[in-house]
């Protein structure tokens, strides 16, 4: 009898076997010469070929560290709508220029240009908001906001502009007075950061609304001085300079007669434009 015969009377239990051996052995030769490829391949290849093999789950990559901004205090200051007397250092001289004055602005940004050019400051009064905002994952705390005068003058007399359409009024909860040589935010009299210090956790803040005077004959610049703790208890200081809106935040001017401005813009009969006042009308 022939082994192919033979081999087919074997019971099924050998078959199967068989079967399993030859199996594992066609296996282990594709593995192994897989492996034998992959090895003059590189050890990154090589890797992802065992990977796939052995069906190895790798843990997912981490994500990357957050991180920290170099000032934990993020501060914003924001102007309050509303008409007020302006005045500036330089005379409005160009046809352009004149033309705003005159027939008033077309639109809000043509006069915000004409005042950041002529560098307009309010008189006696500016009204702005600070808000301050802790941009880092720790806490930190506000101790002060101090304003910083970087020049006290002579009241500005070389060009006047009334306002059209009247001022506007509101109430501010937090004062300053120029008047003082060394000024501070006050409430109700007393100076707001003693009491209101602020510990602000990550992602919160405040808004501090300011009125801030000068009811003198001088003309006063200033900026602010964030004073903060960080996490590890260290004091550190945050200069606010000017944000340069179209009337100055941080400057203002105190008045002089009517008489004294070089050039007084005042409104028409019917309060749509401007016109130049003699100095005998200002009398």
């Amino acid at each position: 009898m022939s082994e192919r015969r033979r081999a087919a009377g074997r019971p099924e239990a050998d078959r199967n076997s068989a079967r399993t051996v030859i199996a594992a052995s066609v296996l282990a030769g594709v593995s192994a010469v897989i492996v034998s490829f992959i090895t003059g391949l590189g050890s990154s290849i090589q890797g992802l070929v065992t990977d796939v093999l052995t069906d190895e789950k790798k843990p997912a990559a981490s994500a990357p560290p957050l991180t920290e901004p170099a000032v934990p205090v993020k501060v914003v200051v924001m102007p309050e709508e509303g008409g007020s007397f302006l005045v500036s250092e330089q005379r409005v001289t160009s046809p352009e220029d004149r033309a705003v004055l005159i027939n008033g602005a077309t639109t809000q940004e043509e006069w915000e240009r004409l005042l950041r050019k002529i560098k307009a400051t309010s008189i006696h009064m500016t009204a702005y908001k600070v808000a301050v905002t802790n941009v880092s994952s720790s806490p930190v705390r506000v101790m002060d906001i101090v304003p910083v005068i970087t020049r006290r003058s002579k009241a500005i007399h070389a060009t006047m502009i009334e306002p059209l359409g009247g001022m506007a009024s509101d109430s501010i909860p937090v004062q300053l007075n120029l008047d003082n040589r060394f000024p501070k935010y006050t409430q109700d009299g007393k100076p707001y950061f003693t009491s209101e210090s602020q510990v602000l956790k990550a992602g919160e803040g405040f808004v501090m609304a300011v009125e801030a005077k000068l009811l003198g004959g001088e003309y006063v610049e200033y900026h602010l001085k964030v004073n903060y703790l960080d996490k590890k208890g260290s004091q550190h200081s945050l200069e606010v300079k000017e944000p340069g809106t179209g009337v100055g935040i941080f400057r203002v001017s105190g008045s002089v007669d009517d008489t004294e401005y070089t050039d007084y813009w005042g409104p028409t009969k019917d309060g749509q434009g401007r016109r130049l006042y003699s100095r005998k009308e200002r009398e």
